[in-house]
């Protein structure tokens, strides 16, 4: 895609998931990319992947909810790589927390800062970095549940519907900066996020990801794969016209 070679990027939750297929889709695609996690381990073993195929990663230690620790960690990111062009916040956690009489305080409390204070904070120290490398895109992923009621998960459903207006918030604000601003809404998604939330295995699981995938009309889960190409092309040349929007990658489930 246009405009991705060279650039640097900041991906959050770049450890597993959507994050680590982020993480080594740009770095296909020519970017030089901070692999950023709170898991040394899991950061590192997807930078080796990424150095192994002759791309540029840097390991990138840090809480997301910290607002000391993002700081620092844009500005490692940008000490190595001499700029900031791109952000991606794939860190992200749902609890299966229930509605508002079950959910406890601090469930509600770890979902609104790792799902939303974190976009707040990498906004903050990253947009300033951004317009001084010329401009850039940031992209944050929500959720189809930030459009539609999930039942059992209050905390989830009003954290990416948070998402999604910071996201028009932040595309409004920043648009005659040269930074756009996009977010992805993925539809349950198979990574291990899931498989965690629903706390089973083998095929039990596999059961258990057929009834998630039943109201998807595709009939199936999303790939991580395919939520970072969505990524990649908001953040691309490609999509150079487009800021404020919250896409959906979703299978056709919010058409219904």
């Amino acid at each position: 895609m246009n405009g991705l070679a060279q650039k640097v990027a900041f991906v959050t939750g770049g450890g597993s998931g959507i994050g680590r297929q982020v993480s080594l889709r740009l770095a296909r695609e020519g970017a030089r990319v901070g692999v950023v996690d709170l898991r040394e381990e899991a950061a590192q073993a997807v930078a080796e992947e990424i150095t192994a195929a002759g791309g540029e990663a840097l390991v990138v230690v840090a809480d997301v909810t910290s607002a000391a620790q993002v700081e620092a960690g844009v500005a490692q990111l940008n000490d190595a790589f001499g700029g900031v062009h791109f952000v991606v916040n794939c860190a992200g956690v749902a609890f299966g927390e229930g509605g508002v009489v079950e959910c406890s305080e601090a469930a509600w409390d770890k979902t609104m800062a790792i799902n939303v204070k974190s976009i707040f904070l990498t906004g903050k120290y990253a947009i300033p970095q951004i317009i001084a490398s010329g401009g850039g895109s940031i992209v944050n992923i929500a959720s189809v549940f930030g459009m539609v009621a999930n039942p059992d998960e209050c905390g989830y459903a009003a954290s990416k519907g948070a998402v999604i207006n910071l996201t028009r918030q932040m595309a409004v604000q920043h648009a005659q900066d040269r930074v756009r601003v996009n977010a992805v809404l993925p539809s349950d998604c198979d990574t291990p996020l899931i498989a965690g939330l629903l706390g089973v295995e083998g095929a039990e699981l596999e059961a258990a990801k057929a009834e998630l995938a039943a109201p998807i009309p595709m009939g199936r889960l999303a790939q991580p794969e395919e939520i970072a190409s969505g990524i990649a092309f908001l953040l691309s040349d490609d999509a150079g016209f487009i800021t404020g929007v919250s896409l959906p990658i979703d299978g056709g489930f919010l058409t219904k």
